[in-house]
């Protein structure tokens, strides 16, 4: 008995399947993009190696699992981005402006931070190690559980930041903190006996001659 020729799937089955196969991400290697301006981009996934981004803005983009590899992303501008579970290795973002960024959970190593700016961003579970962030300004950052390990921080400055969890080369930073603070103020016992009077022992009268 002669074998049936296979049935082709329709045209209409066809642009189904496509639609809900995920799209594959993007690759940019050897690219030189300075300057470049990526907006209301979807970059899941996408892999940058060996990459010129210098001075580049990047709004409302999602680079979520975004791995990133000898990129050059100094003085660039990231607004409004999605970069969870994201991989930087060798990554330049010296003078940077990060605003409204998610790096949960992110991957940070040998990256150059110096003098960047980190206003509203999440590094919640980030690990970051080997990095230079000295002079880097954060405000309102959290890093609840970030983790930072062989990093230069001379003369950071954090303001209104969440660090419960936070350890740098080891060390719990939130209860260093806390103990810092038990320390430099007086138990209410302490502070009630600094307050209450000494009592003055009575004077003998002096033997009559």
């Amino acid at each position: 008995m002669a074998k049936k020729p296979p049935i082709a799937p329709s045209s209409a089955d066809a642009a189904e399947h496509d639609a809900a196969a995920p799209p594959r991400p993007a690759r940019f290697h050897g690219a030189t993009l300075a300057g470049a301006d990526f907006d209301d981009a979807d970059l899941r996934g996408a892999r940058f190696h060996n990459v010129a981004l210098a001075e580049a803005e990047l709004d409302d983009v999602d680079l979520r699992g975004a791995r990133l590899h000898n990129v050059a992303l100094t003085e660039v501008e990231l607004d409004d981005a999605d970069l969870r579970g994201a991989r930087f290795h060798n990554v330049a973002l010296a003078e940077a402006e990060l605003d409204d960024v998610d790096l949960r959970g992110a991957r940070l190593h040998n990256v150059a931070l110096a003098a960047a700016s980190l206003d509203d961003v999440s590094l919640a579970g980030a690990r970051i190690d080997n990095a230079d962030a000295a002079g880097t300004r954060w405000s309102d950052v959290s890093l609840r559980g970030a983790r930072l390990e062989a990093s230069d921080l001379r003369e950071v400055e954090i303001t209104g930041c969440k660090i419960d969890g936070l350890t740098i080369d080891g060390v719990r930073i939130d209860r260093l903190l806390e103990d810092a603070k038990r320390r430099a103020s007086p138990t209410p016992e302490a502070a009630t006996k600094e307050a209450a009077p000494g009592k003055r022992k009575a004077k003998r009268p002096a033997p009559a001659r």
